[in-house]
């Protein structure tokens, strides 16, 4: 991939924006035991920037990555991202924020944030896709993101469903979701294992959960492991002990149904 910067300023005159990437292959649809991945290069074929998003299940948002060199990513660190696509309206709920990490031994870099579903489809058939960061290069592409891979993302998600034990149908009845406050809001520091402290163990543990029609919370699963069965097993206590809901989700006639829920906890050691 070539830099991509937005103004080269020279004296007084300006260059203008280098044009977006162009696709170097097609969007694949990744089929992984637990998460649902679409992605794509762009760029220089020999070593492309791949764009990808993965939805979290039965969730409102998506995790969005950029892969490519470090020298063309910019320097690690957590910014403040905008996100462009000329000619539509993308949802945001302020500004995203990013965080550029170098893999430990290549030169490869990763630039990691999150968006809403309903930023994901917005997207759809957008010509051009441009992330923009505060620090270090711009990444403009020419998406190609159309409803088919739409479609085959969200067969993908039903089957995930499935294979988690959950009942593609019963999400699609929940027109209400169920009120209460942020899961985020559930776990503490206080909820640190002991064991995973002395190891100084650290991860991302991606957890479900079940709300009944009376708003209580049960049947706690690991959808992505942290790595440390402490930090999971510590994830799904949380929830389970502290986790209530004013109110349930409800169907088209205002009937109480059950649900389901996800949040990605992130266990990290101050320094």
């Amino acid at each position: 991939m070539r830099l991509l910067v937005s103004t080269l300023l020279l004296g007084q005159a300006s260059a203008p924006a280098a044009p977006p990437m162009t696709p170097v292959n097609r969007w694949n649809v990744e089929y992984a035991e637990k998460m649902c991945v679409v992605s794509r290069g762009y760029g220089d074929p020999a070593a492309p920037v791949t764009i990808g998003f993965k939805p979290t299940p039965f969730g409102e948002t998506m995790q969005a990555v950029i892969l490519g060199k470090r020298d063309r990513l910019g320097k690690e660190g957590r910014f403040e991202l905008t996100l462009e696509a000329p000619g539509r309206d993308l949802p945001l709920d302020g500004k995203p924020m990013g965080t550029r990490v170098y893999f430990p031994k290549s030169d490869d870099a990763v630039l990691t944030y999150y968006i809403s579903r309903a930023t994901f489809d917005a997207m759809v058939d957008a010509p051009v896709f441009t992330v923009r960061p505060k620090t270090g290069p711009a990444v403009s592409v020419a998406l190609g993101m159309g409803k088919p891979l739409v479609a085959a993302l969200r067969k993908c998600e039903v089957s995930l469903l499935e294979h988690l034990g959950y009942d593609p149908a019963k999400i699609a009845a929940v027109v209400t979701r169920a009120e209460g406050e942020k899961p985020a809001e559930w776990i503490s520091y206080t909820d640190y294992p002991s064991s995973a402290l002395n190891r100084r163990a650290q991860g991302v543990a991606t957890i479900a959960w079940t709300i009944s029609t009376t708003g209580r919370v049960s049947d706690c699963k690991i959808v992505e492991t942290s790595g440390s069965d402490d930090l999971d097993k510590a994830s799904c206590d949380a929830i389970l002990r502290r986790g209530r809901y004013l109110g349930p989700a409800l169907d088209a006639s205002g009937k109480a149904v059950e649900s389901y829920s996800t949040s990605r906890v992130m266990w990290s050691i101050p320094r």
